[in-house]
């Protein structure tokens, strides 16, 4: 076990998770496992964490059963190395008892690096050897300040200033990288001069609570602060700070915070405050007050930068701006009692069972989260304890129990209402909250009321999970702009609306769960973002996702409104559709970038262009932005591009397709569109019994391809990655005709029961050639099911890096390589299955 310690901001995190990298890229460890343990760790989910970031999933009922599992994991991968990260560790605890790492073990697999501020905790781990992160040089401290400054490091205008200001930071790169990025750029001598003075002027007070170390990046992390543009920038970060410690921060949850509290008054629409938030977050980042997680979906808080907000937002002098983030419900009730019912923001993290008091008295709070981290424990929220809140605008509880009758204090102020794995009752009386405008109920098992379209006239957003709604109630809401969700059983009755008035009425007022019919001239509202579900869930924006148990039922007629936008389309057992495109959109779905498409028993190609309207060049403008396609057990699939010969199917977006059970296609592509391919990095195709060829190259070939010996043409595939070939029995080549295929970037080939495959000599040398040619010879994994091939004229080439190779059912293999080449294998671990080549000898010349 090995302890790095410091200063809080002096980049221990950083530091790590380099040499993390570091030590994977050059395998010195096959897997590097990281987790936040934090000052007051939640053991749950430390534990999720650490599996996650080793690939492993894992289910816990409770603490001692993650243990559990996690040791039962480390102890079947005790032939792997396996380095942890512990970030952020406080105190001491069991790492076996709690998070089930071996330490001690004799077959113990894992090292350990941990990172602390306190040189004491590497000391009770007995860690060995224990590293000091020391502070930047002076020198460093001024290169990274110009780095974030925006200032050419040789520029010397402001070396004066800028070398006292850097040393205001005390060599901490969270503080250095802060006020760099509030001096960013076109400032020049007297705010630099003005950034020194105030610098030194915060110093000369203590901060009163504050550890001594800490004071230094405390001032400079409130200088930062200060120096943001906006008060909707101070007020979101200060918003953050009510997340719990080192917690992924979804910018999703901080729409609530825009739409209830900041921006609810001047926003046109949710889509706009969403844009605004992350405008307003991008800001943070680049002030170094927020962290990536490495996607745009989510941000992260230094504990140190959290500390400091918490701190900023208690000294506020207007006590109706303060927020306060609590552990311990205990807490709640101190705070309270300090006078702090005046401040506006409070947020609860539940780390014991205790009860909430009945009531509390806050009459400013605008924000109020109840966040309940223990496992297996639900929180019981009092009828009466939102009473003395009548300000309150959003409402985050996270496993909790309450009655919705609760809320009835909250009726003329409540504008957001997020429940997450909350048991929940009385869903009647959410028709009270008539100020709602978002509205989420996550892994919540609660019927929506049919009558709640006629009384929440201001919702906008409607998120609900584990239950469905009726679709007649969505229509209800002419003003939603956004709904994920499911919806009831319906099918389309065929009758105008008048006609159906009657027959509707009577089928949703029965209870036993009748099937809803919709008139055949229904729509859904103009919603900006969606995820509709029937049958499945689904979790992308703009996501139509129908799995009918009734496929008789269908029309998707009724989502037309929706087509033109949307990204992420999945269908399954839909009767009488023959094309996707133009059928289901005349407009061609030229938004979509996901197309999964299974078991529908009519369809016979994915896009027929003779029936599309065409762009200016007399080209279909048809899934233009297509990225991902699968198509899944279709019986009458012939084509998937059908067009007629002077029309170019453009397939350049395409980065993934998967193929699996077709049976009556005879190709996937023809040698047109095979040219296109030029994003195409995965392909998958399975158990299509009449496939014969992957291109169909029947067509003319003059089009500047690469003629080579024998008159064959090459046709390349320069990013195609992953090649899976499998169970096909008529496939005959890859490509028809006198065509090569080339796959320069391949990585992983798979090809499995292809009796009548042949691979001409010219084709495998010059794709072998590649594999030969690439960096590190950087092929993992080959596996060949089939017939042997002769390979021509080709080279010495070592495979340094290849770890498995399997021979298996080759009855006419007489060797690995063509007879007098000599091709060495590593010395290196690697594992070899030879199975039923009967004319391979045992010890094959040249074979190594």
């Amino acid at each position: 076990m090995v302890g790095l310690h410091g200063l809080g901001g002096v980049g221990k995190t950083t530091l790590a998770k380099f040499v993390g990298n570091q030590l994977r890229q050059q395998e010195v460890f096959h897997k590097v496992g990281i987790a936040t343990v934090s000052r007051h760790p939640t053991i749950i989910n430390v534990q999720k964490e650490l599996a996650n970031s080793l690939g492993w999933e894992l289910e816990q009922k409770d603490e001692k059963d993650g243990a559990d599992q996690l040791c039962s994991m480390f102890s079947a991968s005790k032939s792997t190395k396996i380095l942890i990260i512990l970030d952020d560790v406080w105190n001491v605890l069991n790492l076996k008892e709690k998070l089930g790492i071996p330490v001690g073990d004799r077959d113990n697999c894992c090292k350990i690096l941990l990172t602390t501020r306190k040189k004491s905790v590497c000391d009770s781990f007995d860690c060995y050897p224990q590293i000091p992160l020391d502070i930047l040089t002076p020198e460093e401290g001024l290169t990274l300040l110009k780095k974030n400054a925006g200032i050419d490091v040789n520029d010397s205008t402001l070396d004066g200033v800028s070398k006292q200001v850097a040393a205001e930071c005390k060599g901490l790169p969270l503080a250095i990288k802060a006020v760099g990025s509030a001096l960013h750029k076109g400032k020049g001598f007297d705010k630099w001069n003005l950034a020194l003075n105030n610098l030194k002027e915060a110093k000369l007070y203590a901060i009163e609570g504050i550890d001594e170390n800490d004071q230094d990046v405390y001032v400079c992390l409130k200088f930062s602060y200060d120096n943001l543009n906006s008060e909707e920038s101070k007020l979101c970060f200060l918003f953050c700070s009510l997340f719990p410690e080192d917690y992924e921060i979804y910018l999703e949850d901080l729409v609530g915070y825009a739409v209830g509290v900041i921006w609810y008054q001047c926003a046109p629409s949710i889509e706009n405050a969403r844009s605004r938030l992350h405008e307003t977050i991008n800001t943070l980042k680049a002030a170094s007050l927020l962290l990536d997680t490495g996607n745009d979906r989510s941000v992260k808080m230094h504990d140190i930068v959290r500390d400091v907000a918490i701190w900023i937002s208690k000294e506020k002098t207007e006590e109706k701006e303060r927020l306060f983030s609590i552990n311990g419900i205990r807490l709640v009730e101190r705070a309270v009692e300090k006078g702090l019912e005046q401040c506006k923001g409070i947020s609860l993290v539940v780390n014991k069972k205790e009860e909430l008091p009945s009531s509390l008295t806050c009459p400013n709070l605008h924000i109020l989260r109840l966040d309940n981290s223990l496992f297996g424990y639900k929180l019981q929220v009092p009828e009466n304890f939102f009473e003395g809140m009548p300000a309150l605008k959003v409402i985050t509880i996270i496993n909790g129990v309450l009655s919705l009758k609760s809320l009835r204090f909250l009726a003329n102020s409540l504008r957001v209402l997020q429940l997450i794995g909350c048991d929940v009752s009385d869903a009647s009386f959410l028709g009270k909250l008539k100020r709602l405008e978002l509205l989420c109920l996550q892994r919540c098992p609660v019927e929506i009321p049919e009558e709640l379209g006629d009384e929440l006239h201001e919702l906008k957003l409607l998120h609900i999970g584990y239950t469905t709604i009726s679709p007649l109630t969505i229509k209800k809401f002419p003003q939603l702009e956004e709904f994920y969700g499911s919806i009831k059983k319906w099918e389309v009755e065929g009758m105008s609306s008048e006609e159906s008035n009657a027959r509707l009425a009577e089928l949703n007022s029965q209870a036993d769960g009748s099937v809803v019919c919709l008139p055949k001239d229904f729509t859904f509202p103009e919603l900006q973002r969606y995820v509709i579900c029937k049958g499945k869930d689904g979790h992308e924006t703009r996501s139509l996702i129908i799995y009918n148990n009734r496929p008789e039922a269908t029309s998707l007629g009724i989502f037309s409104a929706l087509y033109q936008n949307l990204e992420f389309l999945d269908l399954g057992s839909i009767i009488g559709c023959h094309n996707i495109v133009p059928s289901i959109d005349l407009r061609g779905l030229n938004e979509l970038t996901f197309l999964f498409v299974t078991n529908c028993g009519d369809l016979e190609c994915i896009m027929d262009a003779s029936q599309s309207p065409h762009g200016e060049s007399g080209n279909p403008m048809m899934l233009s932005r297509l990225a991902r396609l699968y198509m899944w057990e279709l019986p009458e699939l012939k084509r998937i591009w059908k067009a007629p010969a002077q029309h170019v199917i453009n397939l350049q977006t395409l980065t993934e397709l998967n193929v699996y059970r077709c049976n009556n296609l005879t190709y996937i592509f023809t040698l047109s569109q095979a040219r296109s391919l030029k994003q195409l990095t995965s392909l998958y195709v399975r158990e299509c019994e009449r496939l014969e060829c992957i291109v169909e190259a029947k067509s003319d070939h003059n089009e500047g391809e690469i003629s080579v010996e024998d008159g064959y043409m090459m046709l390349a595939l320069p990013l195609l990655r992953e090649l899976s070939l499998d169970d096909l029995p008529e496939l005959m080549s890859f490509c028809s005709e006198n065509y090569c295929s080339t796959w320069p970037t391949l990585e992983e080939l798979y090809l499995s029961i292809c009796p009548n495959l042949t691979v001409n000599s010219t084709e495998l040398e010059a794709n072998l050639q590649y594999l030969g040619e690439k960096k590190n010879n950087e092929l993992e994994e080959v596996f060949w099911h089939k017939d042997g091939a002769d390979v021509v004229d080709y080279n010495e080439i070592v495979m340094n890096e290849l770890w498995d190779l399997r021979l298996e059912d080759l009855p006419n293999l007489t060797s690995f390589w063509p007879a007098g080449y000599q091709i060495p294998f590593p010395s290196a671990s690697y594992e070899v299955v030879v199975h039923n080549c009967p004319k391979l000898p045992e010890n094959s010349e040249g074979d190594g």
